[in-house]
């Protein structure tokens, strides 16, 4: 087959393509994203495959934007000619070409199953069933696990003969590839008793069972973890914590002792107080969402003590965790309903709307 002109003139296309079932694979490159990408071309009237499912897979995939999940596009140049699917190249080694005599620890595999849990869990949330994830689907790397997009791993699945049989579909891809990761642990003798016994708890109770015992591991690895790795400062009455202006560093804060206030300087230079901050209370969490400036001055007005957290630290507790989420939803609800009451407060001292 022919790469269809528009997109060679979108993509550039790195040498023939690999065979694929359905088709054709490519290795290229997005000049726009700066990114390497891989390029599914579809043959037309592929038996058993009508290509608009190709499109629906993509925008049904579009509404689950979970970091995991690789983002994917769709190209149809014609309603005759062939499909194309667009999807970025993970970076690490496909969990089915994983050499067997480095095989996976416990706690990789552990690691694979939670992702591959919490994701299929959010996908249903988003109305999402049937994602044909499979061993050719995940991606093991350094940086982490990733997983195919949703079309990606229809796709694949497609080609494999598999059928996508919504949730209970999914259920069953979650247990073959809980057993592939405790084969690997097998083939390079590494325990793997925590792994084996997710899968009874899915064989006996059923997929949350698994997925609240993943999770409860997790939880408590990580407890361990950050307890040993816990940062802590302290401030006397009237030292800042950090001023307007001053770079983020991907850090903010929770205060565990003690009282805070948020300062903000107005155009004269003035300081307007804005804010009083509590024991348990988050300071600074913006800095991780946006990594800017500090938009605001912190004093202690009391002895303090605060946990310092690091962005890397929370944004992986984020993906983990709703708890985290939730804490830091809840902060900036409070702080927007705070923000709306000033502006309502100083409508009304104006004389109403203006």
């Amino acid at each position: 087959m022919t790469v269809a002109q528009a997109i060679l003139d979108r993509y550039r296309i790195l040498g023939e393509p690999a065979t694929f079932p359905l088709g054709g694979v490519y290795s290229g490159f997005d000049p726009f994203a700066d990114r390497a990408i891989s390029l599914y071309e579809v043959a037309p009237g592929h038996a058993g495959f009508r290509p608009g499912l190709l499109v629906e897979d993509v925008r049904e995939g579009a509404r689950v934007s979970h970091p995991n999940l690789l983002p994917a596009l769709a190209e149809i140049p014609s309603q005759t000619g062939p499909s194309y699917l667009v999807t970025a190249t993970a970076k690490g080694v496909r969990l089915d070409m994983l050499a067997t005599d480095k095989g996976l620890t416990a706690q990789g595999a552990l690691h694979i199953m939670r992702i591959m849990a919490n994701l299929l869990e959010y996908c249903w949330k988003s109305g999402i069933k049937g994602c044909g994830f499979g061993t050719k689907s995940i991606y093991v790397a350094p940086e982490g696990i990733r997983f195919a997009s949703i079309a990606e791993s229809r796709l694949l699945a497609r080609a494999a003969g598999r059928e996508l049989n919504g949730r209970a579909g999914d259920i069953t891809d979650f247990s073959e590839i809980l057993a592939a990761t405790i084969e690997l642990c097998r083939r390079a003798g590494n325990s793997c008793d925590q792994v084996e016994a997710v899968d009874k708890a899915l064989r006996e109770h059923g997929f949350l069972a698994a997925r609240n015992l993943l999770n409860g591991i997790a939880d408590t690895a990580d407890d361990k973890d950050e307890e040993g790795r816990k940062t802590l400062t302290r401030l006397d009455a009237g030292d800042f914590l950090f001023k307007e202006g001053d770079p983020s560093d991907d850090t903010f804060f929770v205060l565990e002792s003690g009282l805070v206030q948020v300062l903000k300087a107005d155009p004269s230079g003035n300081e307007m107080f804005l804010d009083l901050t509590q024991p348990g209370q988050l300071i600074g969490e913006m800095a991780v969402i946006d990594r800017l400036p500090r938009m605001a001055t912190v004093r202690a007005i009391e002895p303090c003590q605060l946990l310092i957290i690091r962005g890397t630290v929370f944004r992986s507790r984020l993906a983990k965790t709703e708890k985290v989420a939730m804490m830091l939803i809840e902060t900036l609800s409070r702080r927007l309903r705070q923000r709306a009451d000033e502006i309502t407060s100083l409508k009304s001292a104006l004389g109403g709307n203006r």
